[in-house]
């Protein structure tokens, strides 16, 4: 069977640390090219890798007929690369933050769904054992109606919001803008942390729940790069979704996620530095739903993976599916609406 041909397009830090050695470790996957502004940069990241290309142009890396992309550009780039991917006939994977706007966000699905190629998100701590284990409790039933819901997140990106170049990923530096410049990043903490959490919350509770209008706070107050996000969303039924978002310092490699679910048949407690899941039934029985080690930890490699799996034929994890981001996108729009003051010209 042929092999799957993949481009990596605007290459850098986080491409070096997920995408690439992802792509390299598959046997069904061939890195055909890789794409950075700096010539440099892309010839030492496809030696590094493997690529048999390598170019400055991402517009002439979907002329070698590519079956998988990923975009792994600014926000401020994925509306145009995602689409003219997705109009090459590639299955793509783009970064988040998804979309610049919902109205971005809006094109990019409207493209999959005329390209009949599959788009998806890198949202990939819906592949995490703890997250999926909850997700399996929801639909199962275990834990019933939702009534509360608080979500926590702890994540060291407090010095790449403040213009540092190193993200903890080794080798190529992070452009700063990348993280500083709302015009480039979409926003501070709520665009590249916030919406992970909004991600898996949309997808852990399922379709059935409706989200109302939120109440949100920001620090520093009206800033559109923010540190840290404080959001209330109602839920359908007359619950309650409260979020929580730290930007830390460097202390902790692995990001620290809380998370607490409580029903009319149960509740159920997610922490991700203990590698952890538990659920406690109306007479008080606690249930481990996961307790290995490492069962809390990101795989950076997951939301490849996904691409490669989806387009071989497997189904598009619904955690990490370009309709899930484009709600992402409109929550996070939402709430700088509500926490950035608008400028008057």
């Amino acid at each position: 069977m042929p092999r799957l041909r993949v481009g990596v397009l605007s290459a850098g830090a986080w491409s070096q640390s997920s995408h690439l050695p992802a792509v390299r470790a598959r046997d069904d996957a061939e890195l055909v090219v890789v794409t950075s502004q700096s010539a440099e940069t892309a010839r030492r990241l496809a030696e590094q890798f493997g690529a048999s290309n390598h170019l400055t142009r991402w517009q002439d890396a979907l002329e070698l007929g590519l079956d998988c992309v990923v975009v792994s550009s600014p926000p401020v780039a994925h509306v145009e690369q995602v689409c003219a991917a997705l109009r090459s006939g590639a299955h793509v994977l783009v970064e988040k933050p998804f979309a610049m706007s919902t109205a971005d966000a809006d094109t990019m699905v409207r493209a999959a769904e005329e390209s009949g190629c599959h788009l998806l998100v890198g949202f990939g701590w819906a592949a995490t054992p703890v997250f999926a284990a909850a997700r399996r409790a929801v639909a199962e039933g275990r834990v019933g109606r939702i009534e509360h819901a608080s979500m926590t997140l702890a994540v060291s990106t407090r010095a790449l919001l403040g213009g540092s170049t190193d993200g903890g990923w080794g080798g190529v530096a992070s452009c700063p803008a990348t993280y500083t410049d709302p015009a480039v990043s979409a926003g501070g903490s709520a665009a590249v942390s916030m919406s992970h959490q909004l991600g898996l919350l949309l997808w852990i509770l399922g379709d059935d729940v409706e989200i109302g209008p939120m109440s949100a706070t920001s620090y520093p107050a009206g800033a559109r790069i923010d540190l840290h996000n404080g959001v209330l969303l109602p839920l359908s039924g007359g619950g309650a979704a409260v979020l929580s978002c730290a930007s830390t310092r460097p202390y902790s490699t692995r990001p620290q996620w809380v998370l607490s679910l409580y029903g009319d048949r149960g509740d159920l407690h997610l922490d991700s530095m203990a590698d952890q899941v538990r659920l406690v039934d109306d007479a008080g029985r606690v249930c481990l739903l996961a307790d290995a080690a490492g069962a809390g930890a990101y795989d950076p490699f997951a939301p490849t993976h996904a691409l490669l799996d989806a387009a071989l034929g497997a189904p598009v994890h619904p955690g990490m599916s370009g309709h899930l981001a484009r709600r992402v996108v409109a929550l996070t729009d939402e709430y700088y609406a509500r926490t950035v003051p608008e400028v008057s010209l």
